[in-house]
């Protein structure tokens, strides 16, 4: 039971018009419920339709909590609840992170955190990993930093902080576990010096709290009578055991997802939190959507017909009662370039011909890498295109440093901030400098802006250096003392005409007058963002504070980013086209060892990842669905022969030659007949690893590499092993951290270079 006297509105409900089984999980309030939803069946309305109906029977809206993934999302789910029901919008809609930030700054101080804590992204987290290397003696290890910032953020994933990870690699007795253990607590350190936290803090800190501090634990619990959670299949173990014990009193729990669209382990996901949903909770109830309100039949089909493939999955069908619309194709192209041609030919067909627009249409690919090709041909052709996740506006280097001055009035201890912007503009703290004072705050246990304050005591300055370091110090302590009082947009305008950054920009001119252009037009894009922001927090009724607006900021996703009405072409990389749709899609690059990628080397459960992601492309097409594959594709500035995707062949379509596939035409247009190798025993059936009579063809040693990959992915990287990279040359592994499918190793070169490579797709070859 909800509370005592709750009562369902029926009178509410023809108004939500939903389907027999949508309206079965909205009416369902006796405990746990699940609700399996596929792709284009509903889900949101039915979230929305639930919300709307516990608040139109009396439950409070400031009662509920509902965690979603963007903040596109949250912010739609708001809209489509208030066009539902009346309610005050004191409900609670949020994502994991913005949820985590909303608790930790009003009970954070339980645990040790400022209420003004910065939040560090992916960029700031690689800084301060060099700062940690430096002060640990292992610069060497710079190569690394991407390889340590996927352990740390894993390790937080799993709840394990940098104490427990250091215990667990003392009984391992590995060297490398210990070195990154090392790291990893020198890490933590920094952190809580600078007054800063990661992401994955957000959520680990948020489960410490509510597990430590049973006060804030008891009232959360009493408050929140009712929690939803969106896109379930994507939640990882530490927001698993956040959710678990916010639920714990009421045990109202709502989630919603899908399996068939996880597709997020590499990035710590797990989908057992939604696979044993009814394991966690015995009474739980299960409701199936599977009426499709998006999609043709004849996409759904043969989407269908691919995720059947997979075994660890929940059985269920999506289907339509829509026509059947075009048969969905799979077009084979001669290389990756007529690929690009092909795609934007069609699309300018579609535009021109049919009476679509161009934001009616998306090309998705499995790698960055691939976009490329298809930049140049529209550009070439004229067509308007916006490609999702690339640089992102808050990524580019005038907006992080104008941001990095920002973030110094909020939390003067913010180390990475200091060291972007302390010298820019130049004002006479150089590198020397700058280590001095670095090694000098390391000494006395205190932050860089504390030792910048004391610079007296700091030996070996020069009179240069100190002017700009009191310089520096009095452009933020004067403007600081408006925190609170001023504008965001003011203190913006302030700290970039007093610190000349300003004057900078403009300055570029002399030297390229375009690049200048550029960063000011990004700059005035910034102070017009902060604006926007204080108008939308005035139409709130809420002050527009600059720790507010960082905050948004720095939560912001790569999605939140796409307006759906700008009249251009999407591209983008098939993994951020979850929850979106397009009248019209291209699903490009479908070949093996691309898509799926590695397939040479993946396990079962990898290769039901990359069968889940061909899923979720060909469910976001409405009316139209192509599929692409080239017969020779370019990597690492090598040609070499392609094999068509597996999913191809399960996903029921006949490939269609183009113009210029000849490799293709010969075989007499049978799609099956060349798929399908001749019978061989002991080989490996595609579909589940099952020992078959009929063997489909693997791409034979000259056919292209896992992206590069060639002897590698084949032997167990060892130390001292001689290796040959196509780029960098000749060098030697000199460590090597897991095994299998995962293992990577750190590979000196005779150049002096050092890098870090996953084996299963470094372009690597072995010589002995």
């Amino acid at each position: 039971m909800i509370y005592e006297g709750f009562k369902e509105n029926t009178e509410i409900l023809p108004s939500f018009r939903l389907n027999s089984k949508q309206l079965e999980a909205v009416r369902y309030f006796g405990g746990p419920l699940l609700i399996l939803a596929g792709a284009g069946t509903g889900k949101t309305k039915t979230l929305t339709s639930k919300i709307a109906l516990l608040i139109a029977s009396g439950l409070p809206a400031s009662s509920i909590l509902a965690i979603t993934f963007t903040n596109k999302a949250a912010q739609e789910m708001q809209n489509r609840v208030a066009k539902l029901t009346p309610y005050d919008g004191r409900m609670w809609i949020h994502t994991f992170h913005a949820l985590g930030a909303r608790l930790l700054r009003q009970f954070g101080e339980h645990i040790g955190i400022p209420k003004d804590f910065v939040i560090y992204d992916d960029d700031d987290q690689k800084k301060l990993l060099q700062i940690c290397l430096h002060e640990l003696g292992m610069e060497s290890e710079k190569g690394n930093i991407n390889l340590f910032l996927n352990i740390i953020s894993r390790a937080k994933d799993d709840l394990l902080d940098a104490g427990s990870y250091s215990i667990h690699a003392a009984s391992k007795d590995d060297a490398m576990q210990s070195k990154i253990a090392q790291i990893y607590l020198k890490y933590e350190q920094k952190l809580k010096e600078a007054g800063a936290l990661d992401f994955g803090d957000l959520i680990v800190r948020t489960a410490e709290l509510i597990k430590q501090c049973s006060d804030v634990r008891n009232m959360l619990q009493n408050k929140f009578k009712y929690i939803l959670v969106d896109e379930y299949q994507d939640t990882n173990h530490a927001q698993y055991v956040l959710v678990k014990m916010l639920c714990e009193k009421h045990r109202n729990l709502c989630v919603v997802g899908d399996p068939d669209q996880s597709v997020y382990g590499w990035r710590g996901a797990d989908i057992r939190n939604i696979m044993e949903f009814e394991k966690d909770f015995r009474d739980a109830k299960t409701v199936v959507l599977e009426q499709n309100y998006r999609s043709t039949s004849l996409i759904l089909k043969a989407a269908n017909n691919v995720i059947r493939h997979n075994r660890n999955r929940k059985p269920k069908d999506l289907w339509t009662s829509a026509e059947d619309g075009m048969q969905p194709k799979a077009l084979e192209f001669e290389n990756e370039k007529e690929e690009a041609r092909g795609v934007t030919a069609l699309i300018k067909k579609y535009y021109s011909g049919m009476g679509f627009s161009y934001n009616d249409m998306a090309v998705f690919y499995r790698t960055n890498a691939q976009s490329r090709n298809f930049e140049e041909a529209f550009r070439n052709a004229r067509i308007p295109y916006k490609i999702i996740g690339s640089v992102r506006f808050y990524d580019r280097k005038e907006v992080k440093d104008a941001l990095a001055y920002l973030k110094l009035l909020v939390m003067p201890s913010d180390t990475v901030s200091i060291m972007r912007v302390m010298n820019l503009p130049p004002r006479g703290i150089g590198k020397t400098a700058a280590e001095k004072i670095r090694d000098y705050a390391q000494s006395q246990g205190i932050s860089l802006y504390d030792a910048m304050l004391n610079m007296e005591q700091i030996a070996g300055l020069t009179p240069a250096a100190r002017r700009g370091i009191a310089e520096f110090m009095r452009i933020l302590e004067e403007t600081k003392t408006d925190l609170f009082a001023a504008a965001p947009s003011n203190m913006f305008e302030q700290l970039m005409l007093k610190s000349g950054y300003w004057k900078m920009t403009e300055d570029l001119a002399e030297k390229d007058p375009e690049e200048s252009r550029n960063r000011i037009g990004n700059l005035q894009e910034l102070l017009n963002a902060i604006k926007d922001f204080e108008e939308r927090c005035r139409q709130n009724g809420t002050q527009p504070t600059l720790p507010k607006y960082l905050e948004e900021v720095m939560l912001a996703s790569s999605i939140d980013q796409l307006d759906p009405a700008a009249e251009a072409a999407t591209l983008m990389t098939v993994h951020l086209a979850k929850g979106l749709e397009f009248p019209i899609v291209f699903l490009t690059g479908m070949e093996e060892n691309l898509f799926p990628i590695n397939s040479k080397e993946a396990s079962e459960a990898e290769m039901e990842e990359e069968r889940r992601l061909a899923y979720v492309g060909m469910t976001r097409a409405r009316k139209a669905l192509y599929l692409t594959w080239a017969d020779e594709r370019m990597v690492f500035g090598n040609t070499y022969s392609s094999f068509a995707s597996r999913f191809l062949e399960e996903s029921g379509l006949e490939s269609v030659p183009q113009p210029g596939s000849g490799r293709y035409a010969a075989r007499n247009g049978n799609y099956s007949s060349w798929q399908r190798g001749s019978t061989e025993k002991g080989r490996t059936d595609w579909k589940h690893g099952e020992s078959s009579s009929i063997s489909y063809r693997r791409p034979p040693q000259q056919s292209i590499p896992s992206f590069g990959n060639s002897n590698a992915g084949n032997k167990a990287g060892q130390t001292g092993k001689r290796v040959n990279h196509p780029a960098l040359g000749q060098g030697t592994i000199i460590a090597q951290l897991g095994s299998g499918s995962n293992a990577k190793a750190t590979i000196k070169f005779d150049s002096g270079a050092t890098q870090t490579f996953m084996l299963k797709f470094a372009p690597i070859t072995y010589l002995d």
